[in-house]
């Protein structure tokens, strides 16, 4: 009976972390709140390409995570605010590429 839970646990865990990896991106473009001087920002995974791990990171069990798993409104300890981590990681991309947005704050944020 042991063996019959521990294989039954071990793939329902394995079908969970699997399904984590083939996620689609939204479908729709996501409209990122920023604080109220600025515009929000419209984010299209589309656009972006489909290396998803280039921007999310994994949690420990090795799941990519949704920005805001992790990123909240303030820096905590090492872990970025989202307002830093999206400019961080999305201004540093593009000037990079030189491509897309990255010299004025209305390029991304739209009012």
């Amino acid at each position: 009976m042991r063996k019959v839970a521990f294989w039954t646990a071990l793939v329902v865990a394995i079908v969970f972390a699997a399904g984590t990896g083939f996620a689609a991106a939204p479908d729709k473009p996501l409209v990122l709140k920023a604080e109220k001087a600025k515009g929000p920002v419209t984010f299209d995974h589309a656009k972006h390409g489909k290396e998803c791990a280039s921007c999310h990171h994994k949690d420990k069990a090795g799941a990519e995570q949704k920005c805001g798993k992790c990123h909240s409104d303030k820096t905590e300890g090492k872990t970025l605010s989202a307002k830093e981590a999206f400019h961080t990681q999305c201004k540093d991309c593009h000037k990079k590429a030189n491509k897309g947005p990255f010299k004025k704050c209305e390029d991304c944020h739209k009012k």
